[in-house]
């Protein structure tokens, strides 16, 4: 199976994952997993932004990486440098068992969600 090169799917799995975040914080889930959720929402959103403006689907997990092409093709990106920073911890950490996990605590979990939106809401 391939990815699909469709930005507006990308935006819409985007979208999903961030409703997803909001449903387990909401019901009081485990809050590492809305970090990831989070995550993995701006990291597909910042991809859709990618497909858009070069129609290749550019590969990696890391949303700095991710984050510093997009404002390489619109400035204003530069703007979700703390947010993108603080997001990016949790890709790897949330999803497997380490000697030292990260803890994800509640405040850490709305901030993820209020970091997500922000970039979620940023139209290109």
């Amino acid at each position: 199976m391939a990815d699909s090169k469709n930005y507006e799917e990308w935006i819409e799995m985007a979208k999903k994952d961030l409703r997803g975040a909001k449903i387990l914080y909401e019901a009081g889930g485990v809050d590492e997993l809305v970090a990831f959720h989070c995550q993995q929402a701006v990291e597909k959103y910042l991809k859709a932004f990618l497909i858009k403006k070069t129609g290749v689907l550019h590969s990696g997990h890391y949303l700095m990486r991710l984050l510093k092409k997009c404002y390489q093709l619109d400035e204003n990106f530069k703007q979700f440098v703390p947010q993108v920073t603080f997001l990016n911890a949790y890709y790897i950490e949330t999803r497997y068992p380490a000697v030292d996990s990260l803890t994800v605590d509640r405040e850490d979990a709305k901030k993820c969600i209020d970091y997500a939106s922000q970039v979620l809401d940023y139209s290109f």
